[in-house]
């Protein structure tokens, strides 16, 4: 044996043992991250369990708090087959009582409300301001086939202290309530966003019908000779063969709601409930109808609480309550 070929053998042992030791780190490299791609895949799938967890089923609209409207001014959401229609102002057939000044405090004005969850397609709420800047005293049916006319849209009272006209009045109660129903997920249609049109009421009707409007509710405050006549009252329609058999009994129960939320929101004198079978925006209407007249702006306690924002955002806080009721929202 060649005196080199111990020292080559070492060479060569020494060689191995280097390149065992770098395969074991090379092994241990490999297995350190397997080891931390498994614990990110891990994290992940525990991530994405926990997301599906909580988002809830597919379709379900998310809970949210919102306010109440407090301001009148807004987009216009009014179709355009809305560029001509308005509503008749419904005779006042309430006799003197003894004069009662509603409270102001009676009930909060406009609160936070809890969203309930809904599914499918929103339901739909059709806004008619009652009356506009100018009447138009041109007659039309009260309902389909008659030989009864109305005038097509009346002028409507007006505050005996401030001088607001009624129409002004509707306008902004009525922006205020389109505002505080998209809160919550309902479908608005306004048959008016401004004072500036010519809309009669069988046309508001037809707004309504078009809209296939889960409730049409028509805004509207009183007048009457006596100015000690104070407080709040709700007209349906009456049930006519033809023209509101079919939504009669709804209106009434829309009716019933909205009443007795207003006295609870305002305070106001209660006047209950008034059927009619005059009124062209009901007799003209395929949907459940109801026109709440807010108060009476010819008593001078009830007009200048009418032109407050806080006495505003009780009647719409009402408002709200009774129709999320009927709509099965609350």
């Amino acid at each position: 044996m060649s005196p080199l070929q111990p020292r080559h053998r070492e060479t060569q042992e020494l060689i191995s043992r280097l390149e065992a030791r770098r395969a074991r780190r090379r092994r241990l490299r490999l297995l350190w991250a397997v080891a931390a791609l498994a614990v990110v895949v891990i994290i992940a799938a525990i991530g994405a369990t926990v997301l599906t967890q909580s988002s809830g089923p597919a379709g379900a609209t998310t809970s949210a708090t919102v306010a109440t409207s407090t301001g009148s001014s807004g987009s216009a959401v009014t179709p355009s087959s809305h560029i001509n229609t308005s509503l008749s102002h419904p005779s006042s057939s309430s006799t003197s009582p003894t004069s009662s000044t509603p409270s102001t405090s009676a009930a909060p004005s406009t609160s936070t409300t809890l969203v309930s969850t809904t599914t499918g397609p929103p339901k739909v709420v059709v806004i008619d301001p009652g009356h506009q800047a100018k009447p138009n005293l041109d007659p039309e049916p009260i309902g389909p086939g008659s030989t009864q006319t109305k005038a097509k849209v009346s002028s409507g009272t007006r505050g005996v202290v401030t001088g607001i006209p009624e129409s002004e009045l509707n306008l902004a109660i009525g922006l205020r309530l389109r505002k505080a129903l998209e809160a919550h997920g309902i479908k608005v249609v306004m048959t008016r966003s401004t004072q500036d049109v010519d809309i009669s009421n069988r046309e508001r009707s037809e707004i309504a019908n078009e809209a296939r409007a889960d409730l049409f509710i028509r805004i509207h405050a009183d007048g009457n000779g006596n100015p000690e006549v104070n407080g709040i009252h709700t007209l349906y329609p009456a049930s006519i063969r033809g023209w509101t058999d079919d939504i009669a009994a709804r209106s009434k129960e829309a009716a019933v709601l909205v009443q007795r939320e207003l006295i609870k929101a305002t305070g106001a004198r209660n006047r209950g409930l008034d059927e009619r079978s005059d009124l062209t925006g009901f007799n003209w209407s395929d949907v459940p109808v109801v026109l709440p007249e807010i108060g009476y702006m010819t008593n001078p306690t009830e007009d200048r609480l009418l032109a407050t924002d806080a006495y505003r955002d009780k009647i719409v806080h009402g408002l709200v309550e009774a129709i999320l009721q009927f709509l099965g929202l609350q």
